[in-house]
């Protein structure tokens, strides 16, 4: 289960207020244009609003017809997604999640012209109201979080640095950067769908991966960096720690319920 501190951590839902759409329209916090925010899950407006396309048409139509812009009026993540019951698809698909700034979210809600849409509006316009009071102390927060679970990844990523220099030591063999490289390289994928070098690109170019994850993604990494060391010691190949990685990062998900 999620924990909760607050409006805490990115990408996860604040607390439940009084409003009768909170509940189907949760307000989470998550980082847009390196701040960190309120949001919407474009996916629940875009049911709640009863929009009459599918989702990836509406949304990446309403960006384009409306010139939203990504680090600024949203941001996308990847996540993975649980096989449906029956499916004999053994392994979860990524999916694309839309964040919407509230601001965004306003708009969309008032250009559908319909009773769901005004109503929508309304409330994300308490929602602003509410985060004008107690915004600092809430923010603090989430960026506390979100520090302690970047010290997190660095503590596992030198006990996995460590696992990996001693077995091959102990095999007789030399450990090289791209040794090291290799393994940041493949759980970086796992976690975001593509190479660290293409998501940065869509993040603007930053350098250090890992600084503009969000706190879910730094907890995924750390619990793929703590489950790769016990891998690597059990001396476990490359190829099939990869799989394995992944089959178990694919339960963690779902058991979080993040998927």
């Amino acid at each position: 289960m999620q924990k909760h501190y607050g409006l805490i951590a990115q990408g996860e839902a604040l607390p439940k207020n009084s409003h009768p759409l909170s509940t189907l329209l949760p307000i989470h916090q998550h980082e847009v244009g390196g701040k960190w925010i309120q949001v919407v899950h474009a996916r629940e407006l875009h049911a709640f609003l009863k929009v009459g396309r599918d989702f990836s048409t509406w949304v990446q139509e309403r960006i384009r017809e409306y010139r939203f812009f990504e680090g600024l009026d949203y941001t996308v993540v990847e996540t993975l997604s649980s096989p449906i019951s029956g499916s004999t698809k053994a392994r979860p698909q990524r999916v694309k999640e839309y964040h919407l700034a509230l601001n965004m979210a306003k708009e969309l809600a008032m250009v559908e012209r319909n009773d769901e849409g005004r109503q929508a509006r309304h409330y994300f316009i308490d929602c602003e109201r509410r985060l004008s009071i107690v915004a600092p102390e809430q923010q603090a927060v989430a960026v506390a979080h979100w520090q302690a679970q970047r010290e997190v990844t660095k503590d596992y990523h030198g006990l996995m640095c460590r696992a990996l220099q001693q077995t091959r030591i102990s095999a007789g063999k030399e450990t090289k950067a791209h040794h090291y490289s290799n393994e940041l390289n493949m759980l970086n994928r796992l976690v975001l769908g593509v190479d660290a070098k293409h998501w940065a690109e869509l993040h603007g170019g930053c350098r250090e991966v890992r600084q503009h994850m969000d706190s879910h993604q730094l907890e995924q990494i750390a619990y793929l960096e703590r489950s790769n060391a016990t891998l690597i010691d059990a001396g476990m190949p490359f190829t099939e720690r990869k799989a394995r990685l992944s089959s178990m990062l694919a339960a963690h998900v779902d058991r979080e319920g993040w998927a």
